[in-house]
């Protein structure tokens, strides 16, 4: 494989960062203020472990579905009375399309903010085609709503201030409940049943989800997946108590390609508070 990193982005890799741009049936990736070869929704450290304790602690009487003693929940009720509480997490991405040399591989992982008046992430991004040609590796930020990257394929170690500010993530914070209302919507087969992620008790939610269900879930992202020949989505979803996600799978056909995506999400925390470079570790 002779690929120069002076060309063009192969169709798949082009194919994949665009669909990883879209948060499909996780708790919201990216959207943030990378620039668009970025794969920027995530930050330089994820963990593990998700913490429970930090989880319960943050519960408030009204707020979640009930649990059992075994930590069993109606997935219905926690989305219902899902938590709107700003709150971090860690999250970790991989998403995979083609095969051999013409295989692309985007792994993303980092911190973010959700349900705050302005969007807050230290993200990174890597973009791998064939198991080894790096295509893209970016760093991005963002504090109180204003983006900044920086390009580790090419050692930048300056941040260059977006053009534009990035958005608040409310919309994210709320895209999981689309997905899960949808889920639910296409009848008792969606309901997996009860499982442990990470030691933190989760339903199980799955199904097959047309573009008209996609619209009617995450109307931000269906245009742009229906531009790229998507015709429907199957999705697997794993919920807390608190109507968060914190796993979820989509797998989708672009152009004849399978795409597949898979996000974790944990350490489930107050919201961060994300700084922005000093001016002297910023670009002119």
């Amino acid at each position: 494989m002779t690929i120069r990193r002076t060309t063009a982005v192969p169709v798949l890799a082009a194919t994949a960062l665009a669909l990883t741009a879209l948060t499909g049936c996780g708790s919201g990736g990216s959207g943030g203020s990378a620039p668009a070869a970025a794969v920027g929704t995530a930050s330089a450290s994820a963990s593990a472990s998700v913490s429970a304790t930090a989880t319960a602690s943050a519960t408030a009487a009204a707020v979640g579905a009930p649990a059992g003693a075994d930590g069993a929940f109606d997935p219905a009720v926690a989305i219902a009375h899902r938590s709107r509480e700003p709150y971090a997490a860690n999250v970790v991405l991989v998403s995979e399309t083609g095969e051999g040399d013409q295989q692309v591989r985007i792994t993303v992982t980092g911190r973010m903010n959700y349900y705050t008046p302005a969007r807050g992430a230290r993200t990174e991004g890597k973009t791998v085609m064939g198991g080894a040609l790096v295509l893209n590796w970016m760093e991005t930020l963002t504090a109180d709503g204003v983006g900044y990257h920086r390009d580790k394929a090419k050692g930048e170690t300056k941040w260059t201030k977006d053009l534009q500010s990035g958005e608040g993530a409310d919309a994210n914070g709320e895209q999981v409940a689309g997905y899960a209302k949808a889920l639910l919507e296409t009848g008792p087969a969606a309901r997996k049943g009860m499982e442990t992620e990470l030691g933190l008790p989760v339903f199980h939610l799955a199904g097959r989800l047309t573009m008209d269900q996609v619209r009617e879930a995450d109307p931000s992202n269906a245009a742009r997946m229906a531009a790229q020949g998507v015709d429907g989505v199957d999705c697997e979803l794993w919920i807390d108590r608190l109507g968060r996600g914190v796993r979820g799978v989509q797998s989708m056909v672009v152009n004849g390609k399978t795409v597949v995506t898979k996000d974790q999400y944990s350490n489930f925390g107050p919201a961060d508070t994300f700084a922005a470079p000093l001016p002297g570790e910023i670009a002119p």
